[in-house]
């Protein structure tokens, strides 16, 4: 559409320091997804943001409709998010700010975003982390190369990580990085790795330190400080729950099958 082609003019504040306006030619859209097992009414300024969320929409009317919680993203925060990231179009940057409000919202229902890649393997979700540029995304292909039909992506870069009925679950999200991999399912956990690249391939369990060293990188915080107890608990409940390791790895295919050979013991 042509408001997705066209960006603000201007990335930051003009003299008088009020931020520039958003195009005219914007289209409201109105609409639930459900992810998590949560239906989210969105509120969206661009038609991006419905078409990225597709295959997560619900039916029902977005007013009356059972909703666990509502978000939108105001003008001046697309363009707070355009700002810290030239040359991005506003489509995109309401998007990411719309996906930041939902991961916001998430503690109250035992839920929480975690920068990884998570792949299901004969229904169980295998969740790999890594710094960026360390190759996530990578060793879950191999997986996907080893293992074949029998894999499926949960999600390459943003899934949500939620507790039901005491199981930690890997759910899909329409934010699926840049990689665009990433399917509608939720699966139980059954293992976190650690990635770091390495000549050799090692893999070790890590304790539960070792682990609140590494895993605060990959998670988004709460800003609210009453809601920081709940989620520090949910935190220590996954790193209690669930086998982590240090996978050293040279990103071939020998990775993969050490990671999930240590898994079965």
């Amino acid at each position: 559409m042509r408001h997705e082609q066209r960006m603000v003019s201007g990335n930051k504040a003009d003299k008088t320091g009020a931020m520039p306006k958003l195009e005219k030619d914007i289209s409201m859209s109105n609409f639930q997804i459900k992810i998590a097992g949560l239906v989210i009414g969105i509120n969206s300024k661009y038609e991006y943001v419905s078409r990225l969320c597709e295959e997560y929409k619900v039916s029902g009317d977005f007013s009356t409709g059972k909703v666990d919680f509502f978000v939108s993203a105001t003008e001046q925060e697309i363009l707070e998010e355009q700002a810290g990231s030239t040359g991005t179009l506003l489509p995109y940057c309401e998007s990411l700010c719309l996906y930041r409000a939902i991961c916001l919202r998430l503690v109250p229902y035992e839920a929480f975003l975690m920068h990884s890649a998570a792949l299901a393997l004969d229904g169980e979700a295998y969740v790999f982390a890594a710094k960026s540029g360390v190759g996530k995304t990578t060793h879950m292909k191999l997986w996907m190369d080893e293992f074949g039909e029998r894999t499926q992506v949960i999600n390459g870069d943003k899934p949500i990580y939620r507790f039901m009925d005491g199981v930690l679950y890997a759910c899909g999200t329409p934010w699926q990085g840049k990689e665009r991999l990433g399917s509608n399912i939720m699966v139980p956990v059954k293992a976190i790795y650690f990635l770091e690249q390495s000549a050799e391939n090692r893999i070790r369990p890590l304790g539960e330190g070792e682990v609140i060293g590494r895993i605060f990188h990959q998670l988004l915080m709460p800003r609210e400080e009453e809601e920081l107890d709940r989620f520090m608990d949910l935190i220590e409940r996954m790193i209690t729950s669930v086998d982590c390791y240090m996978l050293s790895c040279n990103m071939e295919r020998e990775a993969a099958l050490l990671a999930y050979k240590r898994r079965e013991g």
